[in-house]
């Protein structure tokens, strides 16, 4: 049984017995510039036994590389995608390397352990339509870095501070023990103690100026009432006496004046006191109507003493339901 020929199309050459046909070929000359051999043009294919696909464009060439590969990939326009072998294994680029991403995926760039990736130059980024995303080691969503100010001098150190704006959040730190504190002009500073009602020592020197409308009507109003009961005080207490009365006086069952018609004349009061030796109880009052036990007396057991402010002693009235001693003295 015959083996079929492939089959080419419509526009092919069957070379039989006997049949004249031109093939191209390439004259290979040797060194010295003398015939060799020619080396024949011919369309490549590629397939499994039995079958085969013939190269185009839209039909390229497979090639496997294995063992290592050094290529320069140069004069493309369009996209070219290089990866490992099935299984992610990453592939090594070194040299200057220029990568542009697609407008509908971004360009992931990955190293080996103890590589390193350094972006320098290109194209400025546009804040309104342009991001960059950095990954550190495994994948993490953080990365080392070191920051520096627009001089390259390091920042975050004692001399370069960092500044940070931090809402909501609980700073554990170590200061001096004098620190200084600027505000901006109109800006209030508020000190306070932690969470919970903790009071703040607060040393306050020099001089300080209060301009708090409320605060500074209140301590006027306090000045004010001060002022008032400290006259108050003064008019209460009047001048210290030049001198003052002591004696002691018979006390019977008729009533009468303590210190008769004339009396004398006192700028606090009088202190009256019921003889101890007394056995009865020794009444005071304001008029010559009292009576023991009556409503309108005060009444001393033996040994009780009592104040009594008046400016004078023949105001005073006393009376007992049998003889007693009452003691006084007047200033």
């Amino acid at each position: 049984m015959p083996i079929p020929s492939p089959y080419y199309g419509s526009n092919y050459l069957a070379l039989n017995t006997g049949a004249t046909a031109f093939i191209g070929a390439d004259p290979i000359y040797d060194v010295a510039g003398g015939y060799c051999y020619y080396v024949q043009y011919y369309k490549p294919v590629f397939g499994a036994s039995g079958a085969f696909t013939a190269v185009s464009s839209s039909n390229p060439f497979p090639v496997t590389v294995s063992g290592g590969m050094t290529a320069t990939i140069s004069g493309f326009t369009g996209t070219i995608s290089v990866q490992g072998v099935p299984s992610g294994t990453p592939v090594p680029v070194s040299g200057s390397v220029v990568v542009s991403g697609i407008s509908t995926a971004p360009v992931y760039v990955q190293t080996a352990a103890g590589c390193r990736v350094e972006i320098t130059g290109g194209t400025r980024l546009n804040k309104s339509n342009d991001s960059v995303s950095v990954y550190g080691p495994s994948g993490s969503t953080w990365v080392y870095a070191n920051l520096v100010n627009s001089s390259g001098t390091a920042i975050g150190t004692t001399a370069n501070p960092m500044y940070v704006n931090i809402t909501g959040a609980t700073i554990s730190a170590t200061v001096n023990a004098t620190v200084g504190v600027t505000t901006a002009t109109g800006v209030a500073l508020m000190v306070q103690g932690m969470t919970g009602g903790i009071s703040l020592p607060v040393t306050v020197g020099n001089t300080v100026g209060i301009n708090d409308t409320a605060i500074l009507a209140s301590m006027a109003g306090i000045s004010s009432q001060l002022a008032t009961l400290n006259s108050q005080i003064l008019s209460i207490a009047g001048s210290v006496p030049s001198s003052f009365k002591a004696g002691s006086v018979s006390v019977t069952s008729s009533a009468g004046q303590m210190d008769g018609p004339t009396g004398f004349t006192c700028s606090y009061g009088i202190t009256l006191k019921s003889a101890a030796t007394n056995t009865t109880i020794l009444y005071v009052g304001n008029t010559s109507g009292i009576s023991v036990g009556g409503s309108s007396s005060y009444g001393l057991d033996p040994g009780e003493e009592l104040f009594v402010k008046v400016n004078n002693t023949r105001l005073v009235y006393l009376i007992s339901s049998s003889t007693t001693t009452a003691y006084y003295t007047a200033s």
